[in-house]
């Protein structure tokens, strides 16, 4: 995950006297990786990657904390300074009232205040440009505080419009199968059940919880009361939600990743003066906090030789205390061992190798000294496929190609476009958009959509993408297979039939000699079906109609799978003829619908003089054909050849009723 950093909103959490140039430097070094700073509005922006165990850093304060314990390891003087609020003078009121029910397991904290008198405005442009730089849209002071409190503390907030509350009654629970919510963006979501939802007196649902809040019980310009709610949910809960309906939110990618119920209380408080203080708003009921299970620290212990051992060299005492209590962990080294317990933001340190991976970071992995093992290096096998489909890409670029990577799902209307069965393909549950709904059982669709979206830059295309189909096997994993398909552009059968033919001989295998049709697919009379290992020829014109292709394509499909399995990874030497080789061309008349390729195969086989054959030329009923005949010990005289094209001539009148064209 990535977030958004303005320099300016760091250095008022952090104080020091480092450029922007070493803080990027130093963080990527110990911490959060600074992919790249930004020059924004007179402001730089740093962007920077989190990873996915460290929702602690994914905040301003957060980045300020690592930035705290980091830079004074490069001589660089740094003071965390956040004057989290744990106490604000409030003059509580009973006016309004708010009812609640929640449930500890997928609600573990819950706060919530009641403002009235609240003015809803446009917000001053401190917080304006401040939201701007992280890349969020200012609406009002409102909605604006919420966004304003999760990029600083890494802590969602919500505000409900309260006279859109019935009653007053939240009551957070399990959703029910079939319940149905529009949220704020408009969509209406279908639940699965066992989300976390809040309804109020009515029954009706007002929130996704974690995720996003309800269009029933929005901000208007209307308002004039408001909830402010913050809380922390059951991650794992956030996560189901979040993937079964494909709504993935800024909100509901930090809940998923588990939050700090003690980060509440502090960010509650800010907001209760920040509304004051923007809107105007005054507390018209008692703050509820309901947090029936407190954090309690555990403790977590790595012996010193385990740490010397994975580290690489030996840390002493003082720098592991160092390092671990500006961490904010409460630690207790002795000569064997290492206790700590981690604060309440860190609950990614749960086992003795996340404390050796804090010391490493910290203590700068940079610093670790290189040494090559004791033992001898491990011995690495090739996946064979691997190394065969590497071969393939590069021939394939050489001979002129372009590789295309397309999306392994297809859509409903293509799989309807190509008459594929539902039943026999596998349904995505939580596809994230409509074109991607099913695992695609061939390459082809993709294909000729890439071929689609390319005809309007280039006439001559020539494309290839090798991937993964994925076979039906009914109540079972799909059966993933490594496929081949190369498409050009026009009727050109006989270019990717040699394509083909060189691709065999890659692979050390004998050409296919069956002569069936390829699949409905295709031109009956312009394809030809490769044994197991695919099919090539010009795509049928009605299928091409309806993706909207008004010109031939010509494409060759093979299985990968079945090419490794049957090569021949030997090689066969044949040392070069000492005796020159004599060449003649022979014209056949033959009848309508007689395939070349068997006769060139039975052409080779008549006499052994006769060492190579392919066709020079085809008109109408007449194909030439180029021979060369060589012995390997001796030289060939006419006598020799003619006795051979006697052989040739009734050969062919008896097998395919062709004969000699004369003059």
């Amino acid at each position: 995950m990535n977030i958004l950093v303005p320099d300016s909103w760091l250095r008022e959490y952090l104080k020091t006297d480092a450029t922007p140039k070493q803080i990027k430097e130093y963080l990527s070094l110990c911490g959060p990786s600074v992919e790249r700073s930004n020059f924004i509005k007179d402001e730089t922006v740093y962007d920077i990657e989190i990873t996915s165990n460290r929702p602690d850093a994914m905040s301003v304060m957060g980045i300020a904390r690592e930035a705290s314990v980091i830079l004074p390891r490069f001589g660089i003087k740094a003071e965390l300074q956040i004057n989290q609020l744990t106490n604000l003078p409030i003059n509580k009121s009973n006016k309004l009232k708010l009812h609640i029910t929640t449930d500890s397991k997928l609600n573990p904290r819950w706060t919530s205040v009641i403002f009235d008198s609240v003015k809803i405005k446009p917000s001053p442009s401190w917080l304006t440009k401040r939201l701007e730089l992280v890349g969020v849209r200012s609406l009002n002071n409102v909605i604006d505080i919420t966004n304003y409190l999760m990029h600083a503390y890494g802590q969602p907030a919500h505000i409900f419009d309260y006279d859109k509350i019935t009653n007053g009654i939240m009551k957070l629970r399990a959703s029910k199968k079939g319940e149905t919510l529009t949220t704020l963006d408009g969509k209406i979501h279908t639940l699965p059940g066992e989300d976390i939802v809040i309804e109020d007196g009515s029954g009706k649902l007002v929130d996704l919880c974690g995720i996003m809040g309800g269009e029933n019980s929005a901000i208007t310009d209307k308002t004039t009361r408001i909830i402010l709610f913050l809380q922390t949910y059951d991650p794992v809960q956030i996560r189901k939600t979040s993937m079964a309906l494909a709504h993935h939110t800024e909100a509901s990618g930090l809940f998923e990743k588990g939050l700090d119920p003690e980060l509440v209380m502090p960010v509650f408080l800010e907001g209760i003066q920040l509304i004051q203080k923007l809107a105007s708003g005054n507390i018209a009921s008692s703050i509820i906090d309901i947090y029936p299970h407190p954090f309690i620290a555990s403790t977590v212990v790595v012996s010193r030789t385990k740490i010397d051992s994975y580290i690489g060299t030996h840390l002493e005492t003082k720098e592991i205390k160092e390092i671990l209590t500006n961490l904010g962990c409460t630690t207790t080294v002795d000569n064997t061992k290492v206790a700590v317990q981690p604060p309440s933001y860190r609950q990614d340190i749960a086992i003795d190798v996340d404390i050796i991976e804090e010391l490493a970071r910290i203590s700068g992995y940079h610093t670790i000294k290189d040494k090559l093992p004791d033992s001898e290096p491990p011995a690495i096998f090739e996946d064979p496929i691997l190394g065969w489909e590497q071969k393939l890409k590069n021939k394939l670029c050489d001979w002129g190609y372009t590789e295309t990577y397309t999306y392994s799902m297809i859509s409903k209307e293509l799989l309807d476009t190509f008459n594929i069965n539902n039943q026999e393909v596998y349904e995505i549950t939580n596809p994230i958009s409509t074109d991607w709904v099913y695992m695609r059982p061939t390459l082809l669709p993709s294909m000729l959509l890439a071929v689609k979206q390319n005809m309007p830059y280039e006439n001559d295309l020539k494309l290839f993408e090798l991937s993964m189909i994925y076979a039906y096997r009914e109540n079972n994993l799909p059966q993933e297979q490594s496929t081949l398909i190369i498409a050009v552009s026009g009727s050109r059968y006989g270019k990717l039939k040699g394509i083909a033919e060189a691709i065999f001989s890659l692979f050390g295998i004998s050409f296919p000699t069956i002569t069936d049709p390829a699949t409905d697919y295709y031109q009956q009379g312009r394809s030809l079906r490769l044994g197991n290992f695919g099919q090539l020829g010009e795509i049928d014109g009605a299928l091409l109609s309806k993706l909207g292709i008004n010109k031939p394509i010509t494409i060759l499909e093979l299985s990968v799978d079945q090419l490794v399995k049957h090569a021949r990874l030997k090689k066969q030497y044949t040392p070069i003829p000492k005796n020159p080789a004599s060449y003649e061309d022979l014209a056949f008349v033959v009848s309508d619908k007689t395939y070349v390729a068997p006769m060139m195969a039975s052409l080779k086989t008549i006499d052994p003089l006769i060492t190579d054959v392919s066709l020079f030329d085809s008109f109408n009923t007449i194909r030439t054909f180029h021979i060369t005949y060589q012995s390997d010990t001796k030289n060939l005289t006419a006598e020799d050849i003619s006795k051979v094209r006697e052989k040739i001539i009734k050969h062919m009148k008896k097998e395919f009723n062709a004969t000699l064209k004369t003059v």
